[in-house]
């Protein structure tokens, strides 16, 4: 059975960057469709994305800072993530995800891939979300449940 699988990305410690984290969360706890899993990818994109390529599809939610308002929800490919301005582009991983992306393409032939990005307000020590990330992660969750056939009540 071809495998979806939803990564999320952050750092729990730092507010609005462990968005992509609390997405992959809610989304198990409502439940998946099979042959579609979520998986909580921390802050190591890297070693995360390269035991993923033998996925059919991955769906990456991680904060993005690309100078929207915070909440501003962004649907992305991996090349369209390179025409975020590096003004705004910054990642508090291991690696960014367009750098982990990118070494990655080099070694391996990567599965289809879309990135979630949610503008963050507060990159800061703390537990919790900000409003508008927690409201843009109801909204990502909701838009991915329904790209992978989980329906609106899963």
């Amino acid at each position: 059975m071809a495998r979806t699988v939803i990564v999320g990305f952050g750092n729990l410690l730092m507010g609005d960057d462990a968005v992509g984290i609390h997405v992959v969360r809610e989304l198990a706890a409502r439940g998946l469709p099979p042959g579609v899993e979520a998986v909580d990818g921390g802050v190591a994109s890297l070693e995360v994305l390269g035991s993923l390529l033998d996925a059919a599809r991955i769906i990456i939610v991680d904060a993005l800072a690309g100078g929207g308002e915070p909440g501003a929800i962004y649907r992305l490919t991996p090349a369209e993530l390179g025409s975020v301005p590096t003004e705004h582009g910054f990642s508090l991983h291991e690696f960014s995800l367009p750098q982990a992306l990118a070494l990655l393409s080099l070694t391996a032939k990567l599965p289809p891939i879309v990135i979630f990005g949610v503008e963050p307000a507060a990159m800061e020590d703390g537990l919790e979300l900000s409003p508008p990330a927690a409201a843009a992660a109801g909204r990502v969750a909701a838009l991915i449940a329904a790209e992978v056939g989980a329906g609106a009540d899963a």
